[in-house]
């Protein structure tokens, strides 16, 4: 439209009526939205152990090599921090972890290889 009929249809004296069976449209969406069921919510409380060991994991995983530095091996800002380093898959090994290291990797590689793909097709 162009703005000259916009000001024609703003100007007239004429009431502007919805078209037939809007009205009851809208109210049918306004019960339909009002019986709905709320939304189904984060189930925090089933969520929350397994973040819980997964940070316990990563604080064992950061202080196993703590005993390497009792034995004489600075922990920051020295030159053995790559022996630190070279610590964390033996010290995975030991632990079991390796494993679950590879379980992880490959569901978050498969979780952005699906993502990667749908939005491709999108």
């Amino acid at each position: 439209m162009r703005q000259e009929d916009f000001d024609r249809l703003l100007s007239s004296d004429e009431p502007i009526v919805p078209s037939s069976g809007f009205a009851d449209a809208v109210m049918q969406a306004v019960r339909r939205e009002a019986t709905a069921a709320p939304p189904i919510s984060f189930p925090w409380e089933c969520a929350l152990p397994g973040l819980g060991l997964a940070g316990l994991l990563m604080v064992v995983m950061l202080l196993a090599p703590v005993p390497a530095a009792r034995a004489g091996v600075a922990l920051l800002g020295s030159t053995h921090l790559p022996a630190l380093f070279a610590a964390v898959p033996e010290t995975t090994r030991r632990l079991g972890l390796d494993w679950l290291m590879v379980a992880l990797l490959l569901a978050w590689a498969s979780v952005k290889l699906s993502m990667r793909l749908a939005s491709w097709k999108s």
